[in-house]
């Protein structure tokens, strides 16, 4: 089979951590013999890099082909970005038509890919499956840049409502999008969930990485060593866990080390970073390449998730960060919301902002080896690629 996939933000593990869903699964789908190239926007918010200007406008990657298509840059959820979707689109065409594909998958956040896919599929036929990774308009609605009256959430309406029903199936990484579907008053023909996934074999003996022992080598050997490795933007709740850590008694609070890893949103990291001004145990780093993560989270002895309050049903449930925190076998360090992934498997420590001192003597005191081996067992059955990749084969090759 001959597969195309559709996303403006696909990645490499070379590249960072976010986004290598589909370098994953293309490259299982190539093992197996079968031909797939990944359509991927020339610049994304992701890196702040240009594909064209570090590898060209094609490369392979463990067989997998990725195509570079023309993309102008941006800032922000700005109206830049929103054109950089619609140049994805229209450049995508030309490329897109010269192949001869048997199964395209259009993956949103942005749903001119599924524009792109569906353009495909008219000329020159084949199967359409439409993937949601971020859920359009609707997780914007609820994290406050837009409102349902906007009219770029109306644009999005208007393509969810088009192209839904042409598609032959529906992958989600969410597991219940029946609010979303009633909302629109559409029915998917068929529908699958299979969220991201951890490659569980790396994890196992992870390879050393010179760059994460320059960073531990900054600190003293008898802290104890949180990590948070992610993304350093609004929502995920950083400068408010920082607020809450600088109430917390100093004795206690010294006696731990942050570091903070991972690419940011500059205004913010600015923000954030005169907030802990007078905090001498807080750390950012840049972001590590994704093959350094699991050495990365080996040598913490807590890892750490944050994340703003949040309405969303489902929140994180495909987090990259969260899978890999799982895998590592660390205890972790939790924002106390409900429906993380993290209250399904209890395992981790969970604080609020007016409890985050107790939380932390609990780290001190006692035996969290447990935590992290729940969340391992979690994985090994949920989350494990190859499982997931099985999954995506069938739904989308039967």
């Amino acid at each position: 089979m001959n597969i195309a996939i559709l996303n403006h933000y696909a990645s490499v593990p070379e590249v960072g951590s976010a986004e290598t869903r589909h370098f994953e699964l293309a490259r299982r789908f190539v093992r197996e013999g079968h031909r797939v190239d990944i359509y991927v926007g020339d610049f994304s918010h992701l890196t702040g890099k240009r594909w064209s200007e570090m590898f060209g406008w094609s490369f392979s990657k463990d067989g997998a082909d990725f195509i570079v298509v023309e993309t102008r840059e941006y800032i922000g959820n700005s109206l830049s970005r929103l054109l950089s979707s619609i140049d994805y689109y229209r450049n995508g065409r030309k490329k897109i038509i010269q192949s001869r594909y048997d199964v395209i998958i259009a993956s949103s956040p942005h749903p001119f890919s599924w524009s792109l896919g569906w353009y495909y599929v008219k000329k020159k036929g084949g199967r359409f499956f439409i993937e949601i990774r971020d859920v359009w308009p609707d997780d914007l609605v609820e994290l406050g840049s837009l409102s349902y009256r906007h009219p770029v959430s109306k644009l999005f309406d208007h393509m969810c409502k088009k192209y839904y029903p042409k598609a032959d199936g529906i992958i989600s990484l969410v597991p219940d999008l029946s609010n979303h579907f009633n909302r629109l008053k559409v029915r998917p023909k068929n529908f699958i969930y299979i969220p991201n996934g951890v490659d569980l074999k790396i994890f196992k003996d992870p390879e050393p990485c010179p760059a994460v022992d320059e960073l531990f080598s900054k600190v003293p050997a008898d802290k104890m060593k949180v990590v948070y490795a992610g993304s350093i933007v609004e929502h995920k709740g950083i400068k408010e866990f920082i607020e809450a850590l600088s109430k917390v008694n100093k004795n206690l609070r010294d006696r731990f080390v942050f570091f903070f890893v991972g690419a940011s949103q500059a205004d913010y990291l600015v923000s954030v970073k005169e907030t802990a001004k007078d905090l001498q145990n807080v750390f950012f780093f840049d972001p590590v390449p994704k093959r350094c993560v699991p050495y990365l989270l080996q040598k913490a002895d807590v890892l750490l998730f944050t994340l703003s309050q949040t309405v969303m049903d489902h929140p994180a449930v495909s987090s990259y960060k969260v899978v890999d925190y799982m895998a590592s076998g660390k205890p972790v360090l939790c924002v106390d919301i409900e429906n993380l992934p993290f209250k399904k498997t209890k395992g981790a420590v969970f604080f609020r902002k007016d409890n985050l001192e107790e939380a932390l003597r609990k780290i001190l005191l006692e035996d969290l080896s447990e935590l992290g081996r729940r969340n391992r067992e979690y994985v090994v059955k949920e989350r494990d690629w190859g499982r997931l990749y099985e999954k995506l084969r069938s739904f989308v090759l039967s």
